[in-house]
């Protein structure tokens, strides 16, 4: 018996013992989000309907400019009490609006304001596809750092059970020994295995928005980069004034507000003349003489709507609910961003605080372990003790790379409250 707990604590120490830390090439988290932000097809989509958004402003300007057109006519009727004509007809027709009441200032002022929505809600598309790589990137990291604690308990009581199986042949173990390891052993290959099924489901995630496989670099890089995205969020007060004024989802319902207001104003102002001048240039084949003649005028044309069986007014009506709607949205989201903001300011003081008791609850657990080893060395603990304590330094460790990742995991949520990742780079 006494072999066996000599050939425990040395198998204890060597499990302790730091690992060497493998070099590799690996892509930083600033670079995958970057890369994956820029491959979305979520982004392209929302690229293309901004370019449309640009279109619109153009059509909305040429209102301003003047409009050349050619027509044809051919026409016959009476040109007197006992005569007819048919007139042939092809000219060219210019008109430039002077005065619409403001029509065409508010067809303009819509399509800015639309296309300033198109550009928030692409901002915000790029800001959630670098939301989602850096979720996958810290999922496979957690992953990559749990197998990596529970790989530990592997190797130390696959050890232990090639010890026992000697000692037990010679009489230096009991069979519920046995047993106990091989259980526990079997627990870890367990827990390797699920730990490495959600890694794969992490790269595989990482590799969808990529485009291929990629080597996560250690968390503390990504830890660096995260702190240091979110250093400048001094107070709470802070961090919900840039989420109200700088989140995307904001910034694309403002300009919706405004462009919701200028095209009630426009249908408002519908019922108000647009008056255009209008030069008409043309030939004119009169079938009586057989000749061609060329006809000009130049003239101001007025047109204002008298009856539209109240079509007009419906329409006003429908857009006035709808600015409504649009400003209720607006203040819903801002409620909404204010309370996240101040959960997740506030979460994130809360799992920094916890995570530096946590590591000294690690400490203290293997200080604890460590007792136990040089006890059971002694002749003075039990084996199931010193497996106890060997697992409730690992749950420790465990415990910390949890609370490390989910504050990790906090403040990329801060980040994404706070208009951090609409660029989609962090540095």
């Amino acid at each position: 018996m006494q072999m066996f707990r000599a050939f425990t604590l040395s198998v204890l120490t060597l499990t302790l013992a730091p690992a060497a830390v493998q070099a590799q090439t690996c892509l930083p988290l600033g670079d995958a989000i970057a890369a994956g932000a820029d491959r979305a097809p979520e982004v392209a989509a929302a690229e293309a309907r901004l370019d449309a958004g640009e279109a619109g402003i153009i059509e909305a300007r040429a209102l301003r400019r003047p409009q050349v057109t050619s027509f044809g006519r051919s026409r016959a009727g009476d040109t007197g009490l006992t005569s007819n004509r048919l007139e042939n007809q092809a000219g060219v027709q210019v008109s430039q609006r002077l005065y619409d009441f403001g029509d065409s200032r508010l067809a303009i002022e819509q399509a800015e304001h639309e296309r300033d929505r198109l550009e928030s809600a692409r901002d915000s598309q790029r800001a959630g596809a670098a939301y989602a790589v850096a979720s996958a990137y810290l999922d496979a990291l957690e992953s990559d750092e749990l197998a990596a604690v529970i790989d530990q308990r592997r190797s130390y009581f696959n050890r232990q059970y090639e010890a026992i199986e000697g000692l037990f042949a010679r009489g230096g173990a009991t069979r519920a020994d046995r047993a106990q390891i091989a259980a526990e052993r079997a627990e870890a290959e367990a827990d390797i295995l699920e730990l490495q099924s959600r890694g794969e489901q992490a790269q595989a995630r990482l590799s969808a928005y990529l485009g291929g496989p990629v080597s996560v670099c250690p968390d503390r890089l990504a830890a660096e980069v995260l702190d240091g995205a979110v250093s400048d969020i001094e107070t709470v007060d802070m961090a919900i004034d840039m989420a109200v004024s700088a989140n995307p989802e904001v910034g694309a319902l403002r300009a919706a507000v405004r462009s919701q207001d200028a095209r009630r104003e426009r249908e408002r102002r519908s019922r108000l003349p647009v008056i255009s001048l209008v030069g008409i240039s043309s030939y004119v084949y009169d079938d009586t003489f057989e000749t061609w003649d060329a006809r000009d005028s130049v003239g101001v044309d007025v047109s204002v709507p008298l009856y539209t069986g109240n079509s007009m007014g419906a329409r006003v009506e429908a857009e006035n609910a709808r600015l409504v709607a649009t400003e209720s949205e607006l203040r819903v989201l801002q409620r909404q961003l204010r309370e996240q903001t101040e959960i997740a300011f506030r979460r994130i003081l809360s799992l920094r605080a916890q995570l530096s008791r946590r590591e000294v609850v690690a400490d203290s657990q293997r200080a604890y372990f460590e007792a136990i080893a040089g006890e059971f060395d002694l002749g003075l603990g039990t084996l199931p003790d010193l497996v106890e304590a060997r697992l409730q330094y690992e749950q420790a460790q465990v415990d910390v790379v949890v609370l490390r990742f989910a504050l990790l995991r906090q403040q990329l949520d801060l980040l994404l409250l706070t208009d951090r990742l609409s660029s989609g780079r962090i540095d």
